[in-house]
């Protein structure tokens, strides 16, 4: 779908660009998108004939595909093969992205003119942006096919034009594998740029500064907002020229890398060109040339950049102006800063720079986002603001509580929005948690409070929705005065609490008094060093292992084996490894998985198993052992796992923060109930072989094996059925235990999301179909959920029957009841389960997992007890066409066996191997 601008909707119209505006926010034209603070509309949208808003069918209408991802998509495109095609030349890869950078300035360049009606000669737009980059174009085929391509995008992107060029740059940076800065260069989203700016009212700011300006995306919204009051009461275009001018002068950038200075210089001119472009006027290259951004780099080598700004006074060079600037006196009488510092923390770091920033910084941890935050707080006068986009480790990481600290007593907040993962576009996943900061320079009272917005459980587009659209927040916000986040635990921030939940962290007994949550071994080489049981069954040298790696509640993922040897000789001799609490193995009771995203899961360590890094053990002081395991599988200690550690591993340290009432761990009622939940989650492992719990089956006179593999299905539901009422009789338990009131479990089920166990709506419908399709893309060949997680707020699943409920918003007791009332079993289940049921079969006919041996298929279904001439041929024609794919799968695509079709026969492949 192409778009045109407000503008150009208005021109087309023929009525104003603001009642274009009101038509889209009002939702008068269908698919108008709010990008930052403009609409965009399609191309073939239609004027609204009358004052009347039509109601929707939504049902009906698919959502557009993001303008916005697919613009920068295409932008990557242009950039990945124009960088080829220059590279082709024989120039550096610096070289070329400084001339697709000056051919993509030149193209933005002659549209606005072009746009305006004038034109101007190629060759004297390129020597205007020469004096600027310093850089010179040789125009050839080459760079015509470039143009060629430049100039399509822009004909079908004019809404984001004003930050094309700084994307062209990211994306032709990130092409050179050890490009400097490229690593921690993530462009701000327009969405965060709004919402900051927008908040701190910057038409009452003198003087605002970007310390980290990139390519100046937070300046041109600030030029755009700033401009509006200005571009209403000109008088010729000369007269607005210099208000823009005068607008440009009170913003400023830094920017640590020249090249990208630069970007940030001709984006504002652009920006300036495109506001006298849409008030009527021609424009040429003099107009271009005549504005004068404020954007600075270093002169000379720089550790730091803008870091050092306060500390020593470097001398900086501004784009486009000859002389020298003295970086202190640049920046003196800021009120105003709005920036998306650096990403990067130790790991990675170079050692000068970590020691630059102990010395200077030393609350940051040598976090880079950390500093400028210190940065900012020593630039801005007194009664300043500032907005940062930050990473969200700063309100929560023990490290940082000095830091926090000294946020909380000696500045005013006034907003955080949490944006978790997922915030940027081009970045994904967990890599980066975001948080939006804004703040005072000016000293809190007993009366400051803050307003705390959490939306790190919505995806990308719903967070840039909210945001961009102005919406009511007040459903994901809590106002909380700032003197009560001081108090807090480590004054860490509590994005989405209740004053009951807050209450018990801080007045409740620690769990630390109770256990000992202990970190594991690093091998230093888990690749050569850790490895499937199976594949080391009768060796000495392995032994059994807790790794973790995944999601399960009471029993489960063991499935490893670690080369230890006498005393972990192995792992001692292995470079980078750290042997850690070996005293313990045989008197720990417990571990965890560290990878903290489905949520906490812990479960029962087996006799004679160890545990690493990644499935850290827990020691028990005092308390019942299944006592301990039924309050640390509680939906309780799951909030407030998620609510202490905002990082994607859970580290000891947090599990020993857990609030705790001692009579929990000493009840008879829930040691009761965790044994029968491991009971039960035992019986369903032991169907699988790739777990150490399977149990081989022996043959039976009636090999029936559809009849076994129903009878399979319904006890693996029985079993989670039984499962989940004992879990939800655990949480009753310790919900009344810790005195939780009914807002505090709603808050716990808004953080974590709702489980929903018993029935209370007899109402609820369920349909095969919705049930169906809810599954079939996530249940793998050990008839498991290959996905444990529904959405990004919700916990882990640990069954089908839990999955089912959470994917379907229906209750597991109603969806229990259909499943036997209607004897719900659709092919695709009963394939997977037969396939299951003669996966093991054939598996314990092997000898596995004792001794494994290679045979043939007729001594096979002897083994196996099968007699019956038409049940022969089934199981031989299985094995032949479905053995290998399943057996793969199931082993977790570390297979033990293999059917060969020439020899008829299934080889065991570590004979295979050995031989």
């Amino acid at each position: 779908m192409e778009y045109m601008s407000a503008q150009e909707a208005a021109d087309k119209w023929g009525i104003t660009k603001r009642r274009v505006q009101i038509l889209c926010a009002s939702d008068r034209i269908d698919n108008a998108v709010r990008v930052g603070n403009m609409w965009i509309l399609p191309i073939t949208a239609e004027k609204p004939a009358d004052g009347r808003i039509k109601e929707k069918k939504t049902n009906d209408i698919k959502a557009p595909k993001n303008p916005i991802r697919i613009a920068r998509n295409k932008i990557k495109a242009i950039t990945t093969k124009g960088m080829q095609k220059l590279l082709l030349t024989g120039i550096s890869h610096n070289e070329a992205k400084l001339s697709l950078v000056t051919i993509f300035a030149s193209e933005l360049v002659a549209f606005y003119i072009n746009k305006s009606g004038c034109s101007e000669h190629l060759l004297r737009i390129n020597q205007s942006l020469e004096k600027i980059t310093e850089h010179s174009i040789e125009e050839d085929k080459t760079t015509e096919e470039i143009r060629e391509n430049i100039q399509t995008f822009i004909r079908e992107n004019i809404f984001c034009c004003d930050d094309a060029l700084s994307w062209c740059y990211q994306y032709a940076n990130k092409l050179e594998p050890d490009a400097k800065y490229s690593n921690t260069q993530f462009f701000t989203e327009k969405y965060m740029i709004t919402s900051i700016v927008d908040s701190i009212h910057i038409q009452l700011r003198k003087k605002i500064l970007d310390p980290a300006c990139g390519g100046g995306n937070f300046l041109l919204y600030c030029l755009d907002v700033l401009a509006d009051m200005c571009i209403a009461t000109f008088e010729n275009k000369e007269c607005l020229k210099n208000k823009l001018q005068t607008v440009l002068s009170k913003l400023n950038g830094y920017e640590i890398d020249r090249a990208l200075a630069v970007v940030a210089s001709i984006n504002l001119r652009l920006k300036c060109l495109a506001l006298l472009v849409d008030a009527g006027y021609e424009v040429g290259v003099d107009d271009f040339e005549s504005f004068t951004p404020n954007v600075f780099y270093p002169v000379g080598a720089t550790l730091a950049g803008a870091l050092e700004i306060v500390k020593s006074n470097p001398t900086l060079a501004k784009v486009g102006v000859p002389g020298f600037f003295e970086s202190k006196q640049t920046f003196a009488n800021v009120d105003a800063i709005v920036t998306n510092p650096p990403f990067q923390t130790i790991k990675g770091m170079p050692e000068d720079l970590k020691d630059y920033l102990k010395a200077e910084y030393p609350n940051s941890k040598c976090d880079m986002c950390n500093a400028f935050i210190e940065l900012s707080y020593e630039l801005i006068e007194k009664d300043g603001i500032a907005g940062l986009v930050t990473q969200n480790s700063w309100m929560y990481l023990d490290s940082f509580v000095e830091l926090r600290k000294a946020i909380l007593s000696t500045c005013t907040i006034d907003q955080i929005w949490e944006l978790g993962s997922n915030a940027f576009y081009d970045l994904s996943g967990e890599k980066s948690n975001v948080a939006l900061f804004l703040y005072r320079k000016s000293l809190p009272d007993s009366k400051s409070s803050m307003r705390l917005t959490s939306l790190k459980t919505m995806d990308l587009a719903a967070k840039e929705t909210l945001l961009s659209s102005q919406e009511d927040d007040s459903m994901y916000t809590q106002t909380i005065m700032q003197y009560e986040i001081y108090k807090n635990e480590g004054s860490r921030f509590d994005m989405i609490s209740s004053a009951g939940l807050r209450n018990i962290l801080l007045s409740s007994k620690r769990y630390e008094e109770f256990a000992v949550p202990m970190q594991g071994t690093s091998t230093g080489n888990a690749k050569e060093l850790i490895d499937y049981y199976w594949h080391h069954i009768n060796d000495d040298d392995w032994v059994l292992v807790s790794k973790g790696g995944g999601y399960s509640r009471w029993l489960g993922l063991n499935h490893y084996c670690v080369k230890w040897g006498e005393d972990g000789k192995y792992i001692k001799a292995t470079k980078g490894s750290a042997i850690r609490n070996a005293n313990y193995f045989d008197q720990t009771q417990m571990v965890f998985s560290d990878t903290g995203t489905s949520g906490l899961n812990v479960r029962e360590l087996l006799p004679k198993q160890i545990f690493v890094a990644s499935g850290p053990g827990i020691r028990i002081k005092s308390g019942k052992a299944n006592s301990h395991l039924a309050l640390l599988n509680s939906r309780l200690a799951a909030y407030y796992i998620r609510l202490l550690s905002p990082k994607l591993t859970i580290a000891a340290g947090y599990i020993a923060k857990l609030p705790v009432h001692a009579d929990i761990l000493e009840s008879t009622l829930l040691e009761e109930c965790s044994i029968r939940c491991v009971e039960a989650k035992k019986h369903r492992l032991a169907k699988r072989p790739c777990n150490i719990e399977f149990m081989p089956l022996r043959p039976s006179e009636e090999f029936n094996y559809e009849k076994e593999a129903y009878r399979w299905f319904l006890e693996d539901i029985e079993d989670e059925w039984t499962q989940l009422q004992l879990e939800n009789k655990i949480d009753e338990y310790v919900f009344s235990k810790m005195g939780l009131s009914e807002d505090d479990i709603s808050v716990i089920d808004s953080y974590i999301g709702s489980k929903k166990v018993l029935s209370s709506d007899f109402s609820e419908e369920v349909s095969c179909q919705v049930l169906e399709d809810a599954l079939k893309r996530n249940l793998d060949f050990n008839c498991s959920v290959s996905r444990t997680k529904v959405d990004k707020r919700s916990l882990g699943c640990d069954g089908i029957l839990e999955f089912w409920s959470q994917k379907c918003g229906v209750s597991c007791e109603r969806i229990y009841n259909f499943i036997s009332d209607e004897k719900f079993y659709p092919s695709f289940l009963k394939e997977r389960y037969e396939g299951l049921y003669l996966h093991a079969v054939v598996m314990s006919a092997l000898g596995y997992p004792y001794k494994m041996e290679s045979i043939s298929l007729q001594e096979l279904t002897q083994r196996m007890g099968v007699t019956q001439k038409n049940q022969v041929e089934m199981v031989k024609t299985w094995i032949m066409e479905e053995f290998n794919r399943t057996h793969f799968d199931a082993m977790l695509k570390s297979p033990v066996f293999e059917y060969d079709r020439d020899a008829d026969m299934i080889i065991c492949r570590k004979e295979e191997t050995n031989g």
